[in-house]
């Protein structure tokens, strides 16, 4: 019954993030989170979980030469839907459903498959008719992260520094995600780091062949389906070549 009630509230969330400003001001009041967007927002990263929010967000701000306002880890579409309204560069993050889905399952097992399928399939379709933001797809994020913020710079008009990808760089990045203050003495540290272990990497096996079983073979094709159309109508050309 508990984890039922989990599941139930995390899809009435993302329903009602698409009332964005109302959503917002319940949500932050009751989490007393500040990484809400807001008309004094720098830059918007957000995605699905395990789309590489937290990486994105932490290199992000690493090369930047002062500390911004970034709205981040909120996971919902109202964090978009209010930088449009205000024209706040944003960067969508997205991923194979089956990895992001998998990873999510892995890092919180009370979270239902089919409650997975639904909010990706939610937050993708509810902003695939925008024009507001950058596409950054989960590979290109790690590998050619400096494409992406020249994206962002081209499209609105901006200046922040380009991500360097050096071996300096990705070890601070990777100890500030080991030293996150929500994980700091939890038991299940090596399965909710967001960063590769070993031991959760044979666990996403495991649950990636719960995921293409039969009973979830219409919503995972939808969510492909939408992840395709992003991929294929969104992704800057600047990057894509780089595949």
């Amino acid at each position: 019954m508990k984890n039922k009630f989990f599941n139930y509230r995390f899809i009435v969330a993302y329903k009602a993030s698409s009332y964005p400003f109302l959503y917002s001001k319940i949500s932050q009041l009751l989490s007393a989170r500040d990484c809400y967007t807001n008309k004094h927002t720098d830059v918007v990263i957000d995605g699905f979980p395990r789309c590489g929010n937290t990486y994105a967000t932490y290199a992000f701000d690493l090369a930047q030469p002062k500390k911004l306002n970034i709205a981040n880890h909120i996971h919902k579409r109202s964090q978009f839907l209010i930088a449009h309204k205000y024209g706040i560069p944003s960067i969508l993050l997205i991923r194979n459903p089956v990895d992001c889905i998998s990873s999510t399952l892995v890092r919180q097992p009370k979270y239902d498959p089919e409650a997975l399928f639904h909010g990706y399939y939610f937050l993708y379709n509810g902003l695939k008719g925008l024009n507001s933001y950058v596409l950054g797809d989960f590979e290109n994020v790690l590998n050619n992260y400096d494409k992406i913020i020249e994206a962002v710079n081209e499209k609105f008009g901006t200046d922040f520094n380009l991500y360097e990808k050096t071996e300096e760089n990705e070890a601070k990045v990777k100890n500030i995600i080991h030293t996150q203050d929500e994980l700091i003495g939890a038991k299940d540290y090596k399965q909710r780091v967001a960063y590769p272990t070993q031991e959760r990497q044979k666990m996403n096996i495991e649950m990636k062949k719960l995921l293409l079983e039969k009973k979830y073979q219409y919503l995972l094709q939808k969510c492909m389906d939408i992840y395709d159309e992003m991929i294929c109508i969104r992704m800057p050309k600047t990057y894509l070549q780089n595949n």
